[in-house]
């Protein structure tokens, strides 16, 4: 029993020296590396100056070999040592953006990836600059670019960002082999926790950005795609919220079709609805727009789909409420609540600033003909809010205008306001104008 236990104590420290061994040798030899390889003496660094003028020089050294030869021999030499590699990344990624050699381009972005693992710290600030390259207009670059990405992102070796959003473009790529490696990308990446739903607001806003200038179509395609991957019930009712808040900061109107295209392809339950109706201030100032409506009542139609009564019942309130507010403007809506049909068809904000009359059938009557009133103008077009202030005031009118000024001049001859036989009609109103 004792030598067994003296064996295995003597593995033990054997295994401790290995180990203790084995990083002594990494550090060794990585000091060697950033301090003799490349040292004035060696003949190594002779030929470093010689590769600098060339890459820095593409106009005097044009020949393509031996540019794509310098190239690459200067990204193995910024490869040995991290403050070779500070000095000249810089020039590297210039050639990367301005050499006119695809074949330049594509080798200069393999070796940027070699460097993105073994420095990471240094390239970190030079993360967009690869990302550029998804947008070459050559396609092998593209090609690259992307196959060398996927590897980075996936061995978390490059933290996944709103950058990513220039590898959703390439989903519409006119290059089949190009969709299928971002096709594979989101597959794979949709595999990690949370990593495309956390993404997924900002890739929205950067798509969006009128100076990209992409596509309705385009970005329904891209969108309809990276949404298949949202299946959670829990992240489909938070992004419900993310969305509706970026209607607040979003500032022309094709941002806020795409926010609610957005929306409209999320597969939403009775929670995410719940949180469409709690964020209804953050959109219902942007219902008169088409481009908002339609999603926002397409969304309504998908529910509705077997839903049981009290749900659909809710639903339908909603829709009404869209509709309301579409087709008159936000401040026609008299409230917020539409559970009854009078106030969903014809309540207005100046109806209810009037004195309501005393008996039940003359507030219906008036009711009735502002109801009239504001259709007549939402039958031509999308009544603004601003619009709507000024066109009610001539709009609304009362009837029986002549029954009520004859009953006027009876009154002042007689000068007997009070009446004592049953009050008629006409009276009642008169009495109620003095």
């Amino acid at each position: 029993m004792k030598e067994v236990a003296n064996e295995s104590t003597m593995e033990e420290e054997l295994g401790l020296i290995g180990a203790s061994a084995e990083d002594t040798e990494a550090e060794l030899i990585r000091k060697i590396c950033e301090t003799e390889l490349l040292a004035e003496e060696n003949l190594l660094s002779a030929f470093l100056p010689l590769l600098v003028k060339i890459c820095s020089s593409p106009g005097r050294y044009s020949h393509p070999q031996l540019t794509t030869a310098a190239c690459l021999a200067l990204s193995q030499y910024m490869m040995i040592s991290p403050s070779v590699c500070e000095d000249n990344i810089r020039l590297l990624f210039t050639v990367l953006e301005r050499s006119t050699l695809p074949v330049v381009r594509a080798n200069t972005i393999i070796a940027l990836g070699d460097l993105t693992v073994r420095f990471p710290n240094i390239l970190e600030p030079w993360t967009q600059n690869l990302y550029a390259r998804l947008s070459d207009e050559v396609s092998s670059v593209r090609q690259t670019a992307v196959t060398v990405l996927t590897q980075l992102v996936l061995k978390d070796v490059l933290k996944v960002k709103g950058q990513v959003s220039e590898v959703a473009v390439l989903l519409i790529d006119p290059e089949p082999h190009i969709t299928s490696l971002a096709l594979n990308f989101f597959n794979e990446l949709a595999t990690k926790d949370n990593a495309i739903y956390n993404l997924l607001p900002d890739i929205i806003s950067r798509l969006s950005d009128p100076e990209r200038g992409m596509s309705s179509e385009d970005f329904n395609t891209i969108m309809k795609q990276l949404f298949s991957y949202i299946t959670k019930e829990r992240q489909t009712e938070s992004l419900v919220e993310k969305l509706c808040q970026r209607f607040r900061t979003a500032k022309t109107e094709r941002q806020w079709c795409d926010l609610a295209m957005s929306l409209s392809l999320l597969s939403m339950c009775e929670r995410g609805f719940k949180r469409l109706q709690e964020c209804w201030e953050c959109y219902s100032d942007k219902l008169t727009e088409p481009g908002v409506y339609q999603p926002l009542l397409s969304i309504t139609a998908k529910l509705r789909r077997g839903a049981k009564p009290q749900f659909k019942a809710q639903v339908d309130d909603f829709e009404k409420r869209l509709t309301a507010v579409h087709t008159r403007g936000l401040e026609n809506v008299e409230s917020p609540e539409m559970d009854e049909n009078q106030r969903n068809e014809g309540s207005t904000g100046k109806t209810s600033t009037c004195t309501p009359l005393p008996t039940r059938g003359r507030q219906k009557s008036r009711r009735g003909q502002t109801k009239s009133s504001v259709s007549s103008h939402g039958d031509d077009s999308f009544v603004t809010p601003q619009k709507s202030r000024k066109s009610k005031k001539p709009v609304i009118t009362f009837s029986s205008d002549e029954e009520e000024d004859e009953e006027d001049a009876v009154m002042t001859e007689s000068e007997t306001p009070k009446v004592t036989t049953p009050i008629s009609r006409t009276s009642r109103r008169t009495r109620l104008r003095n």
